[in-house]
C-alpha cells in the first residue's frame, strides 16, 4: 500500500508499532528508487545486516525521516516495513566451518516504504536527505570507543524533485548483496563494495567516518547534523583496518583492498557520491565491518573446474536462449564447496557440480571440511548466456532542445548488433553503442555470429528533460544598489550556476546567490540535475543616489510647560524619532527635563538602510529660589543671604544694591545695614529660564541688658532696665536664682521692671541668670546679672 506525503501531517505515534529492544547490526545502507510511473513516486529501501538471533528476528520495521539540507527542517517521516516479497537471506561464507567456529552468522533484512512525494514541495536547490537511525554496534568492535553504546545513522542525499516547476527524476545508487568474508592476517584481500546507478550517473567512492545516531532510542527520528563515531587511538577513516596497505577503496569501482597487519573486528564506512554532468547531485553512506583472524598455515586445496562436455582447457562458452551448462570441479569428499557468480557467494551452491543458465563469471571456493583454513579457488569459467536479457545503460541527457545520450548494451563475445527505435531498425547502427539525439524507445538485438541465435535487450525509453528555466532576481525586489551597500542576487532553476557581470564570467561563483556592490548587467546559466542548461534574462542594476538629511537646530525650552516644537528636516519625507517625539512634534512635557537626542532618518530608497542625522533638544529646568519672605536684624549688622537654588542658574542680580558688597553673585554679602529694606533676587540658567524672589529685612536697634543693678532705694539704678525693649513687642524676660528657680518673669514691651524683690521680699545680693526671648528670628539672649546691695 502506497503512503502519500504532501505535507507534514503523518502522525508517527498513530501509525508506528512499538519498537523492540536493540540488536547488534553489522552495517547497512539506504536506497531510493524512482518508480517511474509518476513524478515523486519512490521506493525507499533500508538494507540491514544483522547478527542472526532472536532479537534480530523481532525487528521488522524502522522509522525514517526526510529533511531539507538548507535548514534541517523535517519534510516528512514514515515507517519502512519488512514485506513478504523480500525474504531475509543469510550472508554466505565460502568456508562455512570457519564461519561457524568464529560465530559469524549474519542475515540481510530489507525494510521497504512506498512513498509519493510532492515535487512542488521538494524544490529547494540545495536538496534533501534521508536518515535512518538505530543501534547497537557489536561490543567486540576494536577500532571504536565504547562501541556497544554507539549507534548507526544510514544517510542518503537526493536533489530537488523540481526546479522552477519542472520535475527532475533521479534514483540513488543500488548495491548487490555482500559476501560473508573474514580476512587472514598479512594476506592481501579485496572485496567488491561498489554499486551501479540506474540513471547512468558517475559514482565516486571514498573512505569516510561512520555516523553515530543522534537520538538515544532504538529507532528515533531526528534532524541532522549527525555525530560521527569516535575512533580509538590510531584509527581513522583512512586507517579503519591497519595494514600494509591499510583499508582503502578504489575511487572509480568501489573495490575495497587491504593487507591487514592486526587481528580484530573493525568497523568502516564508504561514501558513494553521485555525479551527473560533472555536478554532484547526491550521496549515500555504506556501513560494514570485517573480522581479521590469524589463519592457520594449513595447505590450501587446489581444485580444478571445467565446463562439462567441453575440453578441459575450455574456460568459456555461449548459451543460446533456453540452454544451460553444467560446471564441475574436482570431487573430494574431504572438501567443502562454495560456488560464486561474479564474485558473490551463491546460496545453496555447495556441491562439486553446478548447472547454470545465467550470464556470469563462475568460480568455486574450496576448503577442507572440519578444518578452518584459507579457502582455495579455481580458475574462472565464463558463461555468456543469451538467457539473460541484455541491459541498456544510458549516459548523457536529452535536454529540451539539445543534448545527446550514449546507449550501451551489455555485450557478449562474437555478437552482431542491430539497434531499433520505436520498433524500427536504425540504419547503420551495428556497434554495441549508439549515440542518439532524439527521444524514443530503444532496443538492441544481439545475434551470435557463429550460433545464429539472437536475443532482444530490455527496452529503454528516452525522453527530453523539461526546459531549464533560469531565473535571476534581486533579494530586495528592486534592481538597484543602495549607497555604500551591496545587493544579493538570487538564482533559481538549477543546482549549479555560472554568473556573468557585464558579459564577463565571475570566476569561482557557482552558488545560487551572489552579492555585489557594483552596478552593471548580470546574467547566469543554470545547470539542473539532468546536466541541462538554461540562461536567465539579463538583470541590470543601477545605483540609488545618496541622500544627506539635515535637521534644524531646536531652541532651548524652559521646563516641561514649554510649548511643543515643530521639527524641520530636509529633504522632506524622512522620519523623526526620539524621546517626546510624535510625528514631527517634540513635546517637552513628554520628554521631560534633560538633554534628548532627536534623529531624522531618510531612506535613499524604500529598500535601503536609512541615513540618520541628529540634534540635541534641551529642556531646561525652571529655576527655583528658596529665600525667606522676611527677616529681622540689628542696625549695623553684616551678614550673608544664602538662598537655596535649583535649575542650575548661572546669572544672578540682587536689587537694590544698597549695603551689598556684590549684587551679581548667588550669595549676597550685606555690610553694616542701617535701614529696613526689601531685596529682590533675579536668577537665570543657560536656557534663559528665570525666577525671582524677595526678602524684606526689618532693621532695629540692638537690645541691651545691663549686667548689674543696685536696688537699695537711693533712687539710682534701683531697677534692672533692658534698653530698647520697646522695639520688641514680643519681649519675654525670665530671671533665675542659682538653683534654677524663676524669681522674675515679664512679657511685652511695657512689662514691669525687675526691682530685686520676689513677692515684695528683697532678694539677697548675688549672681543671677536670665533668658531674654525677644524675636523668633533671633536666638534667646542669655547672660548673668549681679544684684548689689
Amino acid at each position: 500500500m502506497r503512503c502519500t506525503f504532501y505535507a507534514l501531517f503523518l502522525l508517527i505515534g498513530l501509525l508506528c508499532p512499538r519498537f523492540t529492544s536493540a540488536t547488534h547490526l553489522v552495517g547497512g545502507h539506504l536506497e531510493m528508487r524512482a518508480v517511474g510511473d509518476q513524478p515523486g513516486h519512490f521506493i525507499v529501501t533500508v538494507t540491514n545486516y544483522f547478527e542472526n538471533n532472536n532479537r534480530a528476528a523481532a525487528v521488522s520495521n524502522g522509522a525514517i525521516g526526510i529533511y531539507r539540507k538548507r535548514d534541517n527542517v523535517q519534510m516528512t517521516q514514515f515507517i519502512a516495513y519488512e514485506t513478504g516479497t523480500v525474504k531475509r537471506s543469510p550472508i554466505v561464507y565460502a568456508n562455512a566451518f570457519c564461519a561457524s567456529q568464529r560465530n559469524l552468522n549474519f542475515i540481510s533484512a530489507t525494510f521497504v516504504a512506498d512513498l509519493q512525494l510532492s515535487p512542488a514541495q521538494y524544490n529547494d536547490s540545495q536538496g534533501y536527505y534521508i536518515a535512518y537511525q538505530t543501534r547497537n554496534r557489536n561490543g567486540s568492535v576494536d577500532n571504536l570507543v565504547n562501541p556497544l553504546n554507539t549507534g548507526f545513522t544510514f544517510y542518503l542525499e537526493f536533489p530537488a524533485l523540481s526546479t522552477t516547476g519542472k520535475f527532475g527524476n533521479n534514483s540513488s545508487p543500488s548495491f548487490a548483496p555482500v559476501n560473508g568474508e573474514y580476512l587472514c592476517l598479512n594476506n592481501p584481500f579485496t572485496f567488491p563494495f561498489g554499486g551501479t546507478d540506474p540513471d547512468g550517473d558517475e559514482l565516486r567512492y571514498s573512505m569516510i567516518t561512520p555516523l553515530n545516531q543522534r537520538t538515544n532510542s532504538n529507532n528515533g527520528v531526528s534532524a541532522g547534523p549527525y555525530p560521527s563515531v569516535s575512533f580509538g587511538s590510531g584509527y581513522s577513516a583512512d586507517n579503519a583496518i591497519p595494514g600494509s596497505p591499510s583499508l582503502s577503496v578504489d575511487r572509480a569501482t568501489g573495490q575495497l583492498s587491504v593487507t591487514p597487519t592486526k587481528t580484530g573486528l573493525f568497523v568502516f564506512a564508504v561514501l558513494v557520491e553521485e555525479y551527473r554532468g560533472g555536478q554532484k547531485i547526491g550521496e549515500v553512506r555504506r556501513d560494514f565491518q570485517f573480522l581479521v583472524v590469524d589463519c592457520p598455515p594449513t595447505q590450501t586445496p587446489t581444485p580444478t573446474a571445467q565446463i562439462k562436455g567441453l575440453p578441459v582447457t575450455a574456460t568459456k562458452t555461449t548459451l543460446c536462449p533456453g540452454e544451460s551448462a553444467t560446471l564441475v570441479v574436482t570431487n573430494d569428499p574431504t572438501w567443502n564447496y562454495q560456488w560464486q557468480r561474479d564474485g558473490l557467494n551463491m546460496p545453496g551452491a555447495t556441491n562439486s557440480e553446478l548447472t547454470v543458465n545465467d550470464q556470469g563469471v563462475y568460480t568455486v571456493q574450496v576448503s577442507l571440511k572440519n578444518t578452518c583454513t584459507q579457502a582455495g579457488g579455481t580458475q574462472s569459467l565464463t558463461i555468456n548466456s543469451m538467457n539473460t536479457t541484455p541491459t541498456l545503460t544510458a549516459k548523457g541527457q536529452l535536454c529540451a532542445t539539445d543534448g545527446s545520450v550514449t546507449m550501451t548494451v551489455s555485450t557478449l563475445p562474437d555478437m552482431g548488433y542491430q539497434w531499433l527505435v520505436n520498433g524500427q531498425v536504425v540504419p547503420g547502427a551495428i556497434a554495441d553503442e549508439l549515440l542518439v539525439s532524439q527521444p524514443g524507445t530503444y532496443q538492441a538485438r544481439l545475434t551470435h555470429l557463429t550460433l545464429g541465435c539472437s536475443v532482444l535487450s530490455e527496452p529503454r525509453q528516452l525522453t527530453r528533460a523539461p526546459a531549464v528555466v533560469a531565473t535571476l532576481l534581486s533579494a530586495s525586489g528592486f534592481n538597484r544598489i543602495c549607497p555604500s551597500g551591496s545587493l544579493d542576487l538570487l538564482a533559481d532553476g538549477g543546482i549549479q550556476y555560472k554568473w556573468t557581470a557585464n558579459g564577463q564570467l565571475l570566476a569561482g561563483e557557482t552558488g545560487s546567490t551572489h552579492s555585489t556592490s557594483a552596478v552593471g548587467t548580470f546574467s547566469l546559466t543554470a545547470t539542473d540535475a539532468n546536466g541541462c542548461t538554461g540562461t536567465s534574462p539579463p538583470l541590470t542594476l543601477s545605483a540609488v543616489p545618496p541622500v544627506a538629511p539635515a535637521l534644524d537646530v531646536l531652541p532651548p525650552m524652559c521646563g516641561t510647560v514649554a510649548a511643543a516644537q515643530t521639527l524641520i528636516g530636509q529633504p522632506l519625507s524622512g522620519t523623526f524619532a526620539g524621546p517626546g517625539v510624535t510625528g514631527s512634534q517634540f513635546n517637552p512635557a513628554a520628554a521631560g527635563v534633560g538633554q534628548h537626542t532627536i534623529t531624522y532618518s531618510l531612506r535613499p530608497a524604500p529598500e535601503c538602510v536609512a541615513v540618520t542625522t541628529s540634534q540635541t533638544a534641551i529642556v531646561y529646568p525652571i529655576p527655583t529660589i528658596d529665600l525667606p519672605e522676611q527677616m529681622l536684624t540689628f542696625r549695623g549688622n553684616s551678614f550673608t543671604l544664602q538662598p537655596g537654588l535649583t535649575g542650575d542658574p548661572t546669572q544672578f542680580l540682587w536689587s537694590p544694591a544698597d549695603w551689598l558688597r556684590d549684587a551679581q553673585v548667588a550669595n549676597a554679602q550685606i555690610d553694616d545695614i542701617r535701614q529696613p529694606i526689601a531685596y529682590t533676587l533675579w536668577v537665570a540658567n543657560a536656557g534663559s529660564c528665570t525666577a525671582t524672589a524677595t526678602i524684606e529685612i526689618d532693621v532695629v536697634d540692638r537690645l541691651y541688658a545691663p549686667d548689674a543693678f543696685t536696688p537699695n532705694g537711693d533712687g539710682d539704678n534701683d531697677q534692672w532696665e533692658i534698653v530698647n525693649a520697646a522695639a520688641f513687642p514680643d519681649l519675654d524676660v525670665t530671671v533665675f536664682n542659682r538653683w534654677g528657680s524663676a524669681i522674675f518673669h515679664g512679657s511685652g514691651a511695657d512689662q514691669p521692671r525687675f526691682d530685686g524683690r520676689l513677692d515684695g521680699v528683697e532678694l539677697p545680693g548675688g549672681v543671677y541668670t536670665y533668658v531674654i526671648r525677644y524675636s523668633p528670628l533671633f536666638p534667646p539672649l542669655r547672660g548673668k546679672l549681679m544684684l548689689l546691695r
